[in-house]
């Protein structure tokens, strides 16, 4: 697995340009494609092979409404450019969440994996816990065997009760 901390990208409208009859990547999309290129160099990522497994976490700059899929295209292109794969036809499951900004600049982490040979795609899920690919046995199941293991043992687990109040521990009245 790879694990990618980018800068945020450029949404779709500021990505491409009309020049005549063309539409050329702009100047703001060829700075976040060398950005992108330059990180990916330094971390030396080599590009994976078979079908991928894609999660992104956008934390965006600021607190204006943002489309999640506005910046999908930017930041696959960037990564197809900058070598993490050959093409991203190779993506057979893509999951984006959206959570706080991050203040000033944004950023992106990107969890990069190949999908085992062993598991099928319509069984194929994320660990919410340590993001790696596993063979889930329903579509609710998302914490891996190994996770929940881990979970199961851990002392004094309180469990979670749906719709009772509680403060410290303790049930309100």
């Amino acid at each position: 697995m790879q694990k990618l901390k980018l800068p945020y990208p450029p949404s779709v409208n500021r990505y491409w340009r009309h020049v005549g009859s063309r539409v050329l990547v702009s100047k703001q999309g060829r700075e976040y494609r060398t950005a992108v290129g330059m990180y990916l160099h330094r971390k030396n990522v080599k590009p994976l092979d078979g079908d991928l497994v894609v999660d992104i976490t956008l934390e965006p700059p600021d607190r204006r409404k943002r489309d999640v899929d506005n910046v999908l295209k930017a930041m696959l292109d960037s990564l197809q450019a900058g070598g993490a794969f050959h093409d991203d036809s190779q993506i057979v499951r893509l999951s984006i969440e959206k959570h706080a900004p991050f203040p000033k600049e944004g950023r992106v982490y990107v969890y990069l994996q190949t999908l085992p040979e062993s598991i099928d795609i319509s069984e194929a899920r994320t660990c919410l816990r340590c993001n790696f690919v596993f063979a889930a046995k329903g579509p609710a199941n998302r914490i891996c065997p190994d996770c929940t293991f881990i979970n199961n043992t851990l002392p004094n687990a309180m469990p979670i009760v749906r719709g009772e109040k509680r403060h410290n521990g303790e049930p309100l009245r």
